[in-house]
């Protein structure tokens, strides 16, 4: 049973978020404060969605002092508690990464049905410079309804000095996600150029540049990853160098509705290869985070193969035939994972 964390914290948006059943994919950013003045660091720390039924995921990222001006700006000149924001938590940070990183913006925690709270190990954890926040993005999935949400982010704060505590650091590795109609299946969308397009008239010019991006930083075309055997079954895999070495202390796999597999391997194909997680019957309603049996430490020379595998079938049968490619409605697919490391303080 996972142990949650000491409510030392409890953040929330400064108000509900208010969605409508007229964006049925609705990807909010909302700013949670820590008011943190001194030197400090996060030993635990839980996601709580208010409205369970539609959080689809959330994503936690770390924001430096010098960012909260940009975000506020953004937040200001959106009506409603928080903004839009997809791809990414903007104003400098949280873009597409195969890092999770960029200039003032790190991905520290995130949330997916089946979620469990985290806890680091002794003397480690999320450190926070004064006036560091979080923004925290939301994926509501609204259908017949969108109530008023005021998810909470829970922390517990390490004792001592933060200087006496390992950073922990996550990073994200991602594979493309091509999966084509069936030979059977006829429409518009069936093709790439069109399925492309209806995805950025719904989320805008981000969601094509996401999705072709991935097949570049992946040494792909789509037309190369993009494949669906016989039984409807399509696979997709991506290797990348390790960004954060370190003690690996947890990882997690993602994927939406259509996911079948999902493995995650360390120096595929060579003397010391070894897989760090293997999901064969994957479950939406059940993405954990999982901790080694063994430990292991990653150097910056370690690759990393992330391998994921889709049922067309899974599909619902309702739906229009289409191309279906990465992007972040429930509708779409993924191919993403975290891998939390910590390296000890020299």
């Amino acid at each position: 049973m996972a142990l949650h964390p000491r409510a030392d914290k409890t953040l929330t948006a400064e108000a509900p978020y208010q969605g409508s059943t007229s964006k049925t994919n609705d990807y909010r950013c909302l700013v949670m404060d820590p008011q943190v003045t001194k030197p400090t660091v996060v030993t635990g720390y839980e996601f709580v969605p208010d409205k369970n039924e539609f959080v689809h995921h959330a994503l936690v990222y770390r924001m430096s002092a010098d960012r909260r001006k940009g975000i506020d700006e953004r937040d200001a000149a959106d009506p409603g508690t928080g903004y839009e924001c997809f791809g990414g938590v903007g104003a400098g940070g949280g873009g597409l990464s195969p890092s999770g990183r960029s200039r003032g913006s790190s991905l520290v925690a995130g949330w997916a049905p089946g979620g469990l709270p985290g806890r680091y190990p002794d003397n480690t954890g999320l450190k926070l410079e004064p006036g560091d926040f979080f923004v925290t993005q939301i994926h509501y999935h609204y259908v017949h309804a969108a109530p008023p949400d005021q998810s909470e982010l829970v922390l517990q704060v390490g004792e001592g000095d933060a200087a006496d505590y390992d950073d922990v650091q996550v990073s994200q590795y991602l594979a493309p996600a091509e999966i084509p109609c069936m030979p059977d299946e006829k429409g518009p969308l069936c093709t790439r150029e069109a399925a492309v397009k209806a995805l950025g008239e719904e989320f805008g010019p981000a969601a094509p540049i996401i999705a072709d991006g991935l097949n570049a930083i992946c040494g792909s075309t789509p037309e190369e990853t993009a494949n669906v055997d016989a039984n409807g079954i399509s696979t997709t895999g991506c290797e990348h160098q390790v960004s954060s070495p370190g003690k690996l202390l947890s990882v997690n796999g993602h994927m939406h509705e259509l996911g079948r597999t999902f493995r995650m391997t360390l120096n595929p194909d060579t003397p010391d290869e070894k897989i760090l997680l293997d999901i064969d019957r994957w479950d939406f309603n059940w993405q954990f985070s999982y901790v080694p049996k063994e430990d292991i430490t990653l150097t910056k020379d370690d690759v990393i193969k992330v391998e994921c595998s889709w049922d067309r079938n899974l599909i619902n049968p309702q739906a229009e035939p289409r191309w279906v490619t990465w992007s972040e409605g429930t509708e779409d697919e993924m191919c993403f994972s975290t891998v939390a490391t910590v390296k000890p303080r020299e």
